[in-house]
């Protein structure tokens, strides 16, 4: 604020105070305060506030303004925008459009004829457009209605539209006024420019300065960064100074559609319109505003939901324990067939905040509880409102919760929450606008590329500049002209120090050009990279074993019964068998897109392989009957995707029949299942997929594997360099059923039939796998016999670590994202010993 304005409002009872928005007028009461100068706040506002009890229209509300302009292009169909009528962004351009022109509508066409038949229905129900307003508080001031403040001081204005102007000369003719615009003419403080490779480490360095700054003395509040509007930049910022431990406070505002509280209580809307989808109804009840999202309960239900998708209908019978939010559901299903009057849907709608749980305050809680204790009961006031508000906006007759629910979307997705926050030493983020009330000691200006700072202005699209020129509207040129006035704006914020930046490179990789603004000033380098400091208590330490005699205990009775597939998940990981097996963690069902994943693929041929080889006289029959049950059983959806999978099956299915280089002639079992003792009280259990029994009670062992060559013959390398024991495993089966194996032999059926294995040089298998003397299959063996027993005696010993055999595996690890405090701990004390 400018020292002359400053003085005339202190000296001036009476006087009036008018910013361009409440954040600058609750800033300037706060500076006003800090300074020992006592004033109501009444008497510090905007201009909307300044004219709050006038007798006058009242202000149209954003939500019934887009309304009208949708309504309107629907009626009207106007050509040029046929293709656009449905775009919600075509609709606030109108409504801009339509409240920046001036008084009496001089256009012509179609968007005179848009813009009349709105304002019509505008006034209709005692609304008006905001030019329209001030130019009828215009004349008010002129015809001598009403007393007026002793003097009006206009504070931060850069220039007024034509109905702003008119009453500002208006208040002149009868009272005292004082135009304070931003000050750029001051000396601005001494400047410093960096650029970074990235934004990511434009903001990191900008966070090493504060922390800088905050060691040497200096407090947060001291401090401010600048710039142009909020994006790009803006939330990259917040959350860079956030993670660094600096406290933060954006002056910026979302619409309340963006709240969870709100998203939440909307969806539920959504959900019931839409029948109670399942997919809808799983997502809403995800979301940890819900009260069952991110619990243990909530992710059963998940659970249990997605595998019944895709379906409709509130699931309450169908799946064991159902939360009890689905009550709640239950009882406002009704509304669905119901008609009522707007105030009678505004009050039920206002009965939904019982649909979130309320919160449990406790002494000591933290500020991001507290913040978000005190952002959903902003939410949840923001919703009820809006809903007054659609009932304002349609009155009159009973109408369905689809018609009320239309203007009350509309709202929350248009009407900005403001949170309150009332911390004071924070880091303040601003846009420029905002920044034309501030003066701080340290001011970072950041983002300084060419559109970005400064942004570039083309006509209007609706209203070109000749037009709006000759309507006395602001046009590009005058917008272009502007932004080397906030260049000059953002640079005088400062009274020590000005700190500039810019990134060289966007997020895409490609070189960036600075801003033209910075003339040939030069850039100092940061190259170098920036990582906040980690407390070493909040990250997991490295997993030993777990060596508590109780918790062994449990591990030896839980793994009473082993498989091969089991010890060869240990053998490539212990974290991940202690995940899948001990704690037997489950990943989330699949989506009905997805479930015709490669599991079920595999499960699918290895039940018709087996059912094959029982009628083989049936052939691809099989196939196509087991395909059909398996995929109705997980509910597949019938899309092009599922046909073309089928085929693909089909075909490998095919070549396998067609298939003859394993012929021995001998009899055939398949799906044999097998149990044996490893150690006392522990089993071996499993299924052999295949067996092929000679007449010496001979035993071949396959097993089909649904991969491609590649991948079967790495399967037989890793049984010979110990980390795989289904061969050896299985023979040693065979064995313990009395039978004298002679050959273990994997089957890849993708892309071709592929042999890869061992046998006893058996001549019917001249060219497939590998031929071994029978004391080299005994080796395989008890190779494998060993290795379970010592993979056994490790697992009942607490041993956990995520410690991967092949790394290369942990990119389809299930559990790769739990493991990953593993990486962390590791680095921290890598540096901790440099």
């Amino acid at each position: 604020m400018t020292s002359t304005a400053l003085e005339r409002f202190r000296t001036t009872p009476g006087a009036y105070l008018i910013t361009p928005t409440a954040t600058m007028a609750e800033h300037l009461r706060h500076e006003l305060a800090r300074s020992g100068f006592a004033v109501r706040p009444s008497r510090v506002g905007t201009l909307a506030a300044f004219l709050e009890g006038w007798q006058l229209p009242a202000e149209a509300p954003v939500a019934l303004l887009h309304l009208l302009v949708e309504e309107a292009l629907e009626r009207q169909k106007p050509v040029r925008f046929a293709e656009l009528r449905e775009f919600r962004g075509l609709h606030a351009a109108l409504a801009a459009l339509i409240e920046e022109l001036p008084a009496g509508n001089v256009l012509s066409g179609d968007l005179g004829a848009l813009a009349r038949e709105v304002q019509r229905e505008l006034a209709a129900r005692g609304f008006a457009p905001r030019n329209a307003r001030l130019l009828a508080a215009a004349e008010r001031v002129r015809a001598g209605d009403g007393s007026l403040p002793s003097a009006v001081i206009f504070q931060g204005f850069f220039k007024f539209s034509a109905a702003e102007k008119a009453l500002v000369d208006a208040l002149a003719e009868r009272t005292e006024v004082l135009e304070a615009p931003p000050d750029t003419t001051r000396l601005a403080a001494p400047q410093e420019l960096f650029a970074a490779p990235t934004p990511e480490r434009e903001a990191e360095e900008i966070a090493r300065h504060i922390l800088k700054l905050a060691a040497q003395g200096r407090r947060f509040r001291e401090i401010g960064i600048v710039l142009r509007s909020r994006d790009p930049l803006g939330p990259l910022i917040e959350t860079t100074l956030a993670r660094f431990g600096i406290p933060v406070r954006g002056y910026f505002s979302d619409p309340a559609a963006a709240h969870p509280a709100v998203a939440y209580l909307s969806g539920v809307i959504r959900t019931l319109l839409a029948g109670w989808d399942h997919e809808e109804l799983g997502t809403l009840l995800r979301m940890p505003v819900s009260g069952v999202g991110a619990t243990p309960a909530g992710d059963s239900f998940d659970f249990d939901l997605r595998k019944k998708l895709p379906g409709r209908g509130l699931p309450v019978e169908a799946i064991k324990d159902p939360p009890a939010v689905l009550r709640a559901f239950e009882a406002i299903t009704p509304w669905r067939r119901e008609k009522l009057r707007p105030a009678e849907w505004a009050a039920r709608f206002q009965t939904l905040r019982r649909l979130i749980p309320a919160p449990v305050v406790r002494d000591h809680a933290e500020r991001d509880e507290v913040s978000m204790w005190r952002s959903t009961a902003a939410a949840l006031a923001a919703f009820d409102a809006a809903a007054q508000q659609a009932a304002e906006i349609l009155r009159g007759d009973a109408v369905t919760l689809e018609q009320f629910w239309k203007p009350l979307e509309t709202a929350l997705a248009l009407e900005p929450l403001r949170v309150p926050d009332v911390r004071r030493d924070v880091v303040h983020v601003m846009d420029v606008f905002e920044a034309r009330q501030w003066e701080l000691p340290i001011v970072f200006v950041c983002g300084l590329l060419e559109r970005v700072f400064p942004q570039y202005h083309g006509e209007d699209p609706l209203l070109g500049d000749p037009a709006r020129r000759r309507l006395g509207m602001e046009t590009s040129a005058e917008q272009q002209a502007e932004e080397r006035l906030l260049f000059d704006l953002a640079l005088t914020r400062a009274t020590e120090r000005t700190v500039l930046s810019y990134s060289r490179f966007n997020e895409k990789g490609d070189a960036t050009l600075r801003s033209l603004f910075l003339g040939d000033q030069a850039a100092a380098p940061c190259e170098g990279s920036v990582r906040p400091a980690v407390s070493r208590v909040v990250v997991a330490p490295r997993l030993g074993p777990i060596e508590e005699a109780a918790l062994q205990k449990a591990l030896t009775e839980r793994h009473r019964k082993l498989s091969a597939t089991g010890i060869e998940s240990f053998l490539q990981c212990p974290f991940q068998f202690f995940a899948g097996k001990t704690l037997r963690l489950k990943e989330r069902p699949p989506s009905p897109r997805d479930r015709l994943d490669l599991l079920l693929q595999g499960s699918i041929v290895h039940r018709a392989l087996a059912e094959w080889i029982r009628a083989p006289l049936l052939g691809t029959e099989v196939f196509e009957q087991i395909f059909k049950e398996e995929c109705a059983k997980v509910r597949v959806p019938q899309t092009y995707r599922m046909e073309a999978v089928r085929l693909e099956m089909l075909r490998h299915f095919e070549g396998f029949i067609a298939d003859e280089q394993v012929q021995l002639g001998w009899r055939t079992e398949a799906e044999k299942d097998f149990e044996f003792p490893l150690l006392p009280g522990v089993k071996v259990r499993g299924r052999i997929d295949r067996l092929e029994l000679g007449p010496r009670n001979e035993a071949l062992v396959i097993d089909y594997k649904y991969s491609a060559g590649a991948k079967v013959k790495e399967k037989v390398d890793e049984s010979e360099a110990g980390t795989q024991v289904q061969g050896g495993v299985y023979m040693l089966a065979a064995k313990r059923l009395g039978f004298e194996p002679v050959g273990m032999l994997y089957c890849g059926l993708k892309k071709g039939v592929h042999w890869h294995g061992w046998h006893v040089n058996l001549a019917a298998l001249t060219d497939i796998g590998e031929a071994r003397t029978r004391d080299g299959l005994h080796e395989l063996i008890d190779n494998a016999e060993r290795t379970m027993k010592e993979a056994y005696t490790s697992i009942v010993a607490g041993r956990v670590e995520a410690k991967p055999a092949d790394t290369a595996k942990c990119s389809w690890c299930d559990f790769r994202d739990a493991c990953r405090v593993e990486g962390i701990g590791a680095e921290l004390e890598e540096g901790a010993g440099q």
